[in-house]
């Protein structure tokens, strides 16, 4: 069966499943003149307390938790950086230059190229590049046709590129010289397919939306890949900064071209395919936050429609695939988490609507003292992971709780949103790769404080 075909066929299981539950706990009750509807949130109540008790158990297990990098090897495998670039004339120069300065060389020759693949770009990006392939010694490779996502142009690049190992990074990446050794380091294990770096931000003081993008990616994103690594979960690439095994992407049958999350999609298929993934905490990767509203909601619905792609056509894989059974579960929550929890959310405002129209009884299954409980744990915990990246400050901390629990609220617009594009591509069969787009707005202070961190 084509895996578009299990996706629809899986996810529109989970719809009906979800509509079940949600008819079957209202039950009509006549009462004379009345209308009552009797609720039973037992499930909602079970929902919530395995998502809680599965996010807090991994942030406290982070705390105090500080990978430990293996020791750099003498060995200089030729690795191939692969930076596909769309219309990026605003921040391409400051990447190339970033690239070509890493520091992985034998005997003062270079054991990397440094491969662009133009994406059918429109803007200045193609003079920009004819400029610096003279000036830095980067290569240029361009897309039959251009515009269809970032996975076919790394397929594109992969076919030209001569390293055995492919680096990958997004047009406003940027890197410590030491990288790519970093990242080198850490293959330490045949069975290691990839190596993911750390992913920040270098305009996180821009305003008050990067500095929640920041937020997350501190302490959540970061913290949760140190916690899957050290219990053998499931780590997964992130898009920018990351190193692969083209025996390992080959194995897995090479980048998904349907997919919106090439990094997930391929994470996936890697741990299906008997391979692992590596996260490397040291090795930094600095790249651009969004910085409006618009900018982040049409990036993270493309994010979380790629998500739902992947879990319909690698569901069916996860359930029945040889994977232990700590990574599979791993890979379920990190693949439906969200979505549970977001529509769980949004069936208590179903609810809410109900109650405008008629009396309704709110049925608890389980007693609000252990609702209570169970939301100062996750509230414990994550305030201990807080305090842990950031240091104690009650200003700071209480800072970065509130900050978090505004830019939760976008996952409320970002969820249906991106459940209706998801609908409207399976009815017409067209998929839009809402790419990214990179303004560059960064001083030239913190562009040299994100070279050298």
């Amino acid at each position: 069966m084509h895996p578009r075909t299990t996706s629809h066929l899986v996810l529109l299981l989970i719809a009906v499943l979800w509509a079940v539950l949600v008819v079957h706990s209202l039950e009509y009750v006549g009462r004379f003149m009345f209308h009552t509807f009797l609720i039973s949130v037992r499930w909602l109540q079970i929902l919530f307390i395995a998502l809680t008790l599965y996010m807090g158990t991994m942030m406290l297990l982070s705390v105090r938790r500080r990978p430990v990098s293996p020791p750099a090897r003498a060995a200089r495998p030729v690795v191939s950086v692969l930076i596909p670039a769309k219309d990026e004339e605003r921040v391409i120069e400051g990447t190339l230059r970033s690239l070509a300065g890493l520091d992985y060389h034998v005997g003062g020759r270079r054991r990397f190229e440094v491969l662009v693949i133009d994406d059918g770009s429109t803007d200045g990006t193609p003079r920009i590049l004819r400029r610096l392939t003279r000036e830095l010694g980067v290569r240029v490779v361009r897309t039959p046709m251009g515009g269809r996502g970032k996975a076919a142009a790394l397929n594109v690049g992969t076919r030209h590129a001569r390293g055995d190992l492919l680096a990958v990074f997004d047009a406003d990446a940027r890197v410590a010289p030491d990288y790519l050794q970093r990242l080198i380091a850490a293959l330490d294990d045949p069975r290691i397919g990839g190596v993911q770096g750390r992913r920040l931000f270098y305009n996180a003081g821009q305003n008050l939306l990067t500095r929640m993008q920041d937020d997350e990616f501190a302490i959540m994103q970061t913290r949760l890949q140190r916690v899957r690594q050290a219990t053998g979960a499931f780590v997964t690439f992130a898009g920018n900064g990351l190193l692969v095994r083209r025996e390992a992407l080959r194995a897995a049958g090479g980048w998904n071209e349907d997919a919106l999350t090439e990094d997930i999609d391929l994470s996936l298929r890697l741990y299906l395919a008997g391979w692992r993934i590596r996260y490397c905490d040291d090795a930094v990767v600095w790249e651009e936050a969004v910085g409006g509203v618009r900018a982040l909601v049409r990036q993270r619905t493309r994010w979380f429609e790629g998500a739902l792609r992947c879990l319909g056509e690698q569901l069916p894989a996860l359930l029945v695939g040889r994977v232990p059974l700590r990574v599979r579960l791993d890979m379920l929550f990190f693949l439906a988490g969200l979505l549970l929890a977001t529509l769980a959310l949004l069936t208590t405002y179903t609810y809410a609507l109900i109650g405008l129209a008629g009396a309704v009884v709110l049925f608890l299954g389980i007693p609000q003292e252990v609702m209570a409980a169970i939301s100062a744990f996750f509230t414990i915990a994550l305030v201990a992971a807080v305090v842990d990246e950031r240091g104690w400050s009650p200003l700071a901390v209480g800072g970065v709780l509130l900050r978090s629990a505004i830019f939760s609220l976008h996952r409320v617009l970002v969820v249906p949103l991106a459940i209706l594009r998801y609908v409207h591509a399976a009815v017409t069969g067209r998929v839009d790769w809402a790419k990214t787009a990179h303004l560059g707005e960064m001083s030239a202070e913190a562009a040299g404080d994100a070279r050298l961190s």
